[in-house]
């Protein structure tokens, strides 16, 4: 039997926890459970390897074994990067990271936005806010699709098409067409025997020019 198990079995009066017990509780607590002891009511909770208890939401949280107090410090440690994370809420898990609202998903281990999207906090390179990762998408895809379009046009202006039969008909028809028009056309005369004619010279015009007088 686990520790968690024997102090669910020490305690057997459990009971639902109210709103503000829920807010006591910590986003790293892998276990917990209210129950009445002797007309009081107490939180448990499982916290790693320890057994956590707690008297309410104002009172803080205590290791069952030796009723010391838990600090924040030891909470805060498992949270990664909460250098970088403003007003970090220990319990909650919940803060501001370059003025955009984050929590830490402990499923994920690691920080997300409002919209679960994930934090990227090493290198301000790769530092994106939901809208920026959106925006990133959008043009590498543009990119991808301009790309594509180019590569389809080049290979259509580089390949042969083939003649359709239908313009191939069209072709075939158009050139019998030229020769039955050629062979209906009179043929020019051949004179047998003679030579043509000679063009005859040019004569050029004379240009007469007044004589001087000697008188």
């Amino acid at each position: 039997m686990s520790n968690w198990e024997k102090c669910q079995e020490r305690f057997p009066n459990r009971t639902s926890l109210t709103e503000p017990e829920k807010s006591h509780l910590s986003i790293l607590f892998d276990n917990y459970f209210v129950a009445t002891d002797q007309g009081q009511r107490f939180l448990f909770a499982q916290f790693t390897n320890y057994i956590l208890w707690s008297a309410g939401p104002t009172h803080p949280w205590r290791y069952l074994d030796d009723n010391d107090e838990v600090l924040e410090e030891v909470l805060s440690a498992h949270y990664p990067d909460k250098e970088y994370i403003d007003n970090l809420h220990i319990l909650k898990g919940t803060g501001q990271y370059q003025g955009k609202d984050v929590k830490y998903s402990k499923e994920q281990q690691c920080w997300v936005y409002l919209n679960n999207r994930t934090v990227h906090i090493h290198g301000t390179s790769t530092s994106e806010s939901p809208g920026d990762d959106n925006t990133a998408r959008i043009e590498e895809l543009l990119e991808r699709t301009e790309t594509i379009v180019t590569a389809a046009i080049q290979k259509l202006q580089t390949t042969s098409w083939p003649a359709s039969p239908a313009t191939q008909k069209r072709l075939i028809h158009s050139r019998t067409q030229s020769a039955t028009q050629a062979s209906l056309l009179p043929t020019p005369p051949v004179s047998k025997g003679k030579a043509p004619a000679p063009i005859p010279p040019r004569t050029r015009t004379p240009v007469f020019r007044p004589i001087a007088s000697t008188s």
